[in-house]
């Protein structure tokens, strides 16, 4: 049944035996009819909101966005603040504004598209606004108005920025930089962790000291971002060795109960009770990854024009740290690849790393140079001397000459 109240038309009908009182959201008879019968087949499919759901799709953005993160806390006392806080959160902050004052049901593929194009102005890149247009995604699938729309909204095109990972030297540079300064210590000892155990930043800050093992130098990863990510890690003596003298500090800051972190808050005091916040331990890194060593002394400083060191005075003019653009994260990559470099089976690196899906291991994997080199020099039907002029040679001689000249290939096509 279809009824106008102030001017506009709504439909009262029932399916399966239950009852449906919707707003057609028209004055036009036509249209009304023919949204009736799409929200008859959507009620058949179970695509059709009700009761708090229904009220749920009928709030303005702002307060359904609230009301959805605050389902997700749900176990927190301050719950819309906290989840305002969360990583959800924050991502869906630019959904909260470009879409303040409208209907959660009211919001079209039309709208998606020009928040894309929107963010894309801002200079935002396209997986920033992927991730943002995923949450307004699960937002629209919790009030069941995602089925209307997913087919016409796309995703932004992503292409996937060649990353190389660090050589063996530039490690152990980068490891040396890092331990050449005590204020780097607790930057120094997360790298080490994370670059021998592939453990997330998150990770390493909910790590309490009741989660290691001294006797089988075992760590127990008990929270992290998925259900794989709760794991058993073996540390190796590097990682061991990190633990080692965050424990020193701990001893002497009286933070080393078991239920206390291991990367305990600083600011405004130290507090093992508290983990350390989201900043971390990110201007230590941002320091020190841009510090470079001289070329003459070997001593780690910052780029100037010429070397501090007394008696050096080196031309710094044009030296650049390698590591310049080398985010925390991207140590994980970096433990990841070596492990797939070294010829690990891919089921146990994602026991180790805590992936679930074999396509995320080789998202994280980066090829060195040299892994590519080895890998296209071991396709050679051709085994050359060891001396890298003679096997120059060699192949020379034995196989480029097997190819037909420029001018054989000439008179064969001419002949042909």
């Amino acid at each position: 049944m279809i009824y106008l109240r102030n001017g506009i038309y709504h439909c009262d009908f029932t399916v399966n035996g239950q009852r449906y009182r919707q707003t057609l959201e028209t004055s036009d008879w036509r249209e009304a009819k023919q949204k009736e019968r799409d929200k008859i087949k959507d009620a058949k499919e179970g695509k059709l909101a009700l009761g708090a759901t229904a009220d749920l799709a009928r709030l303005p953005f702002e307060k359904a966005l609230d009301v959805y993160l605050g389902e997700i806390f749900i176990a927190r006392e301050d719950r819309a603040k906290e989840a305002r806080k969360s990583w959800e959160g924050r991502l869906t902050e630019s959904l909260r504004t470009f879409f303040a004052g409208k209907r959660l049901n009211q919001i079209t593929a039309d709208d998606i598209r020009a928040f894309q194009a929107n963010r894309l102005e801002a200079g935002k890149h396209p997986a920033s606004v992927n991730h943002a247009v995923k949450g307004l995604l699960r937002l629209l699938k919790r009030a069941k108005l995602a089925s209307r729309i997913r087919d016409d909204v796309k995703l932004l095109r992503v292409i996937k920025e060649l990353r190389e990972m660090l050589t063996q030297d530039q490690k152990q540079t980068l490891f040396q930089i890092a331990a050449s300064k005590d204020d780097w210590r607790t930057a120094y000892c997360a790298a080490l962790l994370t670059a021998n155990t592939s453990m997330r930043p998150v990770e390493l800050r909910r790590l309490r000291w009741r989660d290691l093992d001294p006797t089988s130098h075992l760590v127990t990863v008990r929270r992290s971002k998925t259900e794989a990510g709760t794991r058993i890690i073996p540390l190796n003596d590097e990682a061991w060795s990190s633990i080692a003298a965050l424990k020193t500090r701990a001893d002497e800051a009286g933070t080393n109960q078991p239920e206390h972190y291991v990367f305990p808050r600083t600011i405004p005091a130290i507090d093992g009770s508290k983990p350390m916040g989201t900043s971390g331990w990110k201007s230590a890194w941002e320091s020190l990854r841009s510090a470079v060593c001289c070329p003459k002394c070997g001593k780690v400083q910052k780029a100037t024009e010429t070397c501090k060191v007394k008696d050096c005075e080196a031309d710094m003019r044009g030296v650049k740290s390698p590591f310049a653009a080398l985010r925390f994260y991207d140590l994980r990559h970096q433990c990841i690849t070596e492990m797939l470099e070294a010829g690990i089976p891919e089921g146990v690196i994602r026991e180790v790393v805590g992936h679930l899906d074999p396509a995320m291991t080789r998202h994280y994997s980066h090829p060195r140079l040299a892994a590519k080199r080895a890998a296209v020099e071991a396709l050679s039907i051709v085994r050359a001397p060891s001396n890298p002029t003679q096997s120059r040679v060699y192949v020379t001689n034995h196989v480029t000459k097997a190819l037909p000249s420029h001018s054989e290939g000439e008179e064969a096509a001419a002949s042909a």
